[in-house]
């Protein structure tokens, strides 16, 4: 399965589009330029497969296309019905400074679409989507495992034997 992103570019600076597939580290080579003030420009990935949106002076934007994971913290599991948001099977995150969407639809034979414009400040829109719904989550950037000494330098006393 395939997903196009189509992106249209209003702001004042060229923006790049380029694929980060199969762990190789993003080529804006292979990418496409997306014009400034009126450009459209299109990126397809497919399942385990991620693609970047990089917006000068705002940072990069990444699709990760993880097919059929779902983020356990995001549904309704509690619910007595589920909504249609949960039983989509396909799923893509989008990440973009300390703001994560999750775009959840369902397997077809068609490829889903995802419409992306810039605006004149450089701020991310998603207009539309052919299929599914997204919902906007918080996912943490950053780890810390608890700490069990308050000065991880100072040596613990040892037992004497």
């Amino acid at each position: 399965m395939k997903i196009n992103i189509s992106v249209t570019n209003q702001y004042g600076y060229d923006i790049a589009v380029y694929p980060y597939s199969n762990g190789a580290l993003p080529s804006k080579e292979v990418g496409k330029v997306v014009a400034k003030l009126g450009g459209c420009g299109e990126l397809t990935i497919e399942s385990g497969e991620s693609g970047v949106v990089d917006i000068p002076g705002m940072g990069s934007l990444v699709l990760i296309f993880l097919g059929e994971q779902k983020l356990a913290n995001y549904h309704d599991r509690f619910c007595e019905q589920q909504d249609d948001f949960d039983l989509y099977e396909q799923m893509i995150l989008v990440r973009y400074k300390t703001t994560e969407l999750y775009w959840r639809f369902p397997t077809s034979d068609e490829s889903p679409s995802l419409e992306i414009r810039l605006n004149d400040l450089g701020t991310v829109c998603f207009d539309k989507t052919s299929v599914g719904s997204i919902r906007q989550v918080s996912i943490p950037e950053l780890f810390i495992p608890p700490v069990f000494s308050a000065d991880p330098f100072v040596e613990k006393p040892q037992d004497e034997a």
